[in-house]
């Protein structure tokens, strides 16, 4: 990596076809990109600035067009959100820069597979922020700043959306729970329930 045993990487993720590797370093503010040759080996690595500061999690919602977490180093109600296209070389150009969600700790990201919508995780707000995303441009809009509520000190951090998109789930570490939401037609969030009885310090999640 670009950063060496100082980068912090968060996220290491492929874009939707394969051809584009992607690792966020938080502590350098880069994210590093690597192109993939059709034998399956990856390029040098490809040095591109964050936008904003702690770039953390991401998720494609084609294979071009990316978003992007940024904590700000957990600063209260600094956190933000960018988008970014993907050239074939692995350069990735600023599509909106930064923009804000008025939260904390804005961590995990995930996107609707119609490629309409997505929701990032703050941890350190107990709360999920919603964007909405340019079919055409990639641009990105915050549509709410919590669109779900996971409750007081239940540090949300991993989530998943099922094949469908219709109902997201997000691992909310501080309960030790599962909190279910209904992904709504205009991209809002409708609570289900929250399932507890996790192992403490449970990571990752997965839905189909």
């Amino acid at each position: 990596m670009i950063g060496g045993t100082a980068a912090d990487p968060a996220q290491v993720s492929f874009n939707p076809d394969g051809t584009l590797l992607v690792v966020t370093e938080k502590a350098g503010n880069r994210l590093n990109t690597y192109t993939i040759d059709e034998n399956g080996l990856p390029s040098a690595p490809i040095d591109n600035p964050s936008n904003g500061m702690t770039p953390f999690g991401f998720a494609f919602n084609n294979s071009s067009f990316l978003v992007v977490s940024e904590a700000f180093g957990g600063a209260p109600n600094q956190s933000a959100a960018s988008s970014y296209s993907a050239a074939e070389d692995g350069t990735l150009s600023v599509i909106s820069g930064s923009v804000p969600n008025s939260q904390t700790a804005s961590c995990w990201v995930v996107t609707t597979n119609n490629g309409r919508f997505a929701f990032i995780s703050n941890t350190a707000s107990g709360t999920i922020s919603s964007y909405g995303i340019g079919s055409g441009d990639g641009t990105l809009n915050l549509i709410n700043s919590v669109a779900g509520d996971t409750g007081a000190n239940s540090a949300p951090i991993d989530m998943a959306l099922n094949n469908s998109s219709h109902f997201l789930y997000v691992l909310a570490g501080g309960l030790q729970s599962v909190v279910s939401f209904r992904v709504e037609f205009d991209g809002s969030l409708t609570l289900i329930d929250t399932d507890g009885g996790l192992p403490l310090g449970a990571q990752g999640i997965a839905a189909k």
